[in-house]
């Protein structure tokens, strides 16, 4: 093939690709996205997750894979929907119970501690919320302390999609990092 030719095939190629990864949104995906947008922005949500996927170290993988997770689990999709878990934001304040699953450095404060979850309740720090309207996500990223050790600290990114689906990504100071995805909704105003 001259070096025309192969010029001419890459740009073809590349002219493909770049039309196969845009995606054209209807009238009814750009309602979901406003829509989206106005719950995250009324800051009155709450998100229940239905899946873990910690990080999947050597260790824990052997760990994991002893069946200790129960039936139909493994290192990397642990199913959590008859575990209690929620992230709220109300307002400026985030209040956050998630089981945690991974490894953690027993140098956090937390050793012999019962609360081994990811748990917080507080105003966060560098709450930052971005529109990706190419993809119709919206993301918030902050960071956060956890309730009981002092010593820890999140940072979380959420990233919304206008079919209610939520990804939460948290890396942590003492723990290895671990995603949730689920659902998000409107937070009802009954005492939550």
């Amino acid at each position: 093939m001259s070096m025309k030719n192969l010029f001419l095939f890459s740009a073809l190629f590349l002219m493909l690709m770049a039309c196969g990864s845009s995606k054209e949104f209807t009238a009814q995906d750009d309602l979901a996205y406003q829509n989206l947008k106005d719950l995250v922005d009324s800051q009155s949500l709450v998100i229940i997750s239905n899946s873990a996927s910690p990080f999947a170290s050597a260790a824990f993988s052997r760990v994991a894979n002893s069946n200790i997770l129960g039936p139909g689990n493994n290192a990397n999709n642990i199913d959590i929907t008859t575990n209690a878990n929620k992230l709220t934001i109300k307002g400026d304040s985030i209040q956050g119970y998630l089981p945690y699953f991974g490894e953690q450095n027993f140098g956090s404060g937390g050793y012999g501690s019962n609360k081994t979850s990811i748990e917080f309740d507080d105003i966060p720090k560098d709450y930052v919320v971005t529109h990706d309207d190419q993809k119709h996500a919206v993301e918030i990223r902050l960071k956060i302390d956890d309730k009981y050790r002092n010593s820890e600290h999140y940072d979380m990114m959420i990233t919304l999609y206008p079919n209610m689906k939520s990804i939460i990504r948290v890396q942590s100071t003492t723990r290895t990092s671990i995603e949730y995805t689920g659902r998000v909704s409107r937070l009802e105003d009954k005492g939550e």
